[in-house]
């Protein structure tokens, strides 16, 4: 049962902070607003990142399958990098954090 909490524990802690955490499962206030908007952000920040580099898994599967990339456009596959590049390079210039923590509370 130990054992079970503190996997639960770790993957919480994915999203949470550790105050946070406390906050949530030690003091049960489940509605300390500054600790929903933390977790909140930080959840939805994963689940955009992981849901996007998994929409690309399908397409990779079939050409590891097929041991061929015919039918994939190679200038709709450049036009994509250059897009997810660009996009990539313009944050890094302007210091966008990719995840921002927060302990305002």
């Amino acid at each position: 049962m130990e054992q079970a909490k503190d996997i639960f524990e770790k993957l919480a802690l994915l999203v949470a902070t550790p105050d946070c955490y406390d906050e949530f499962f030690n003091k049960m206030n489940f509605m300390h607003v500054p600790c929903l908007k933390s977790t909140l952000s930080k959840g939805l920040g994963l689940g955009i990142v992981a849901g996007s580099s998994m929409v690309k898994i399908p397409q990779v599967l079939k050409i590891m399958m097929n041991k061929s990339a015919e039918g994939i456009s190679i200038y709709g596959t450049l036009m994509e990098l250059f897009a997810v590049s660009g996009a990539t390079a313009y944050c890094y210039v302007k210091e966008f954090p990719f995840r921002v923590e927060t302990d305002d509370f």
